[in-house]
């Protein structure tokens, strides 16, 4: 039997992004471009589902231009679902909606954020590597060093032997919109539109 272009299942890339509003010019730029990305390449927006910050950024440049959206909405967001989610996937609290984001997605996209998405940011890390996910990688956008502290820890770690330098591999850093998107498509091996 022949394998049609419809069976193939479109790669779910997650974003991890701040709520916040009123947010560096070029931050919110390449939100719009990601978003954009996954909509031109077919894929499937995973997010936290919310009408807000980055997140709205993102969620409003990738329907446009042909994404799917699966927002992981926590109970307590509920009436703040963005109304471009094609399917809302409800969650319990914060844990149940990592987990969630965990199993669907593909490639996980770090924009800046702060504490929530931090903890986003580890929680993937520690899945793909605990559980020998290594087919599942991170982008960490890195704009004006935001996330330099973050960087030089986890290298601190291997070189006090807390972490095996293996474990960075599926973690790569990028600081400019070019180098994220490019990063992007390595990383799910696409070819350039």
């Amino acid at each position: 039997m022949k394998t049609t272009d419809r069976h193939i299942r479109p790669p779910h890339i997650a974003v991890f992004c701040s709520a916040a509003d009123g947010l560096p010019r070029q931050w919110i730029e390449t939100a719009s471009a990601l978003g954009r990305w996954i909509g031109r390449h077919g894929a499937v927006l995973v997010y936290g589902g919310v009408e807000a910050g980055l997140m709205k950024t993102v969620a409003e440049a990738a329907k446009p231009a042909g994404a799917r959206i699966v927002g992981v909405v926590p109970a307590r967001r509920r009436t703040a679902a963005s109304p471009l989610n094609d399917i809302v996937i409800p969650a319990t609290d914060l844990n149940n909606r990592k987990a969630a984001m965990s199993h669907l997605s593909d490639v996980f996209v770090i924009l800046p954020g702060g504490y929530g998405t931090l903890d986003e940011l580890m929680t993937a890390f520690a899945y793909i590597n605990f559980t020998d996910q290594q087919s599942k990688r991170i982008i960490l956008y890195n704009p004006d060093g935001l996330y330099d502290g973050i960087i030089a820890q986890l290298d601190k770690f291997v070189s006090v032997g807390l972490m095996r330098p293996h474990c960075l591999d599926c973690l790569t850093a990028v600081t400019t919109t070019d180098r994220l998107l490019s990063q992007l498509e390595q990383d799910l091996k696409l070819n350039p539109i």
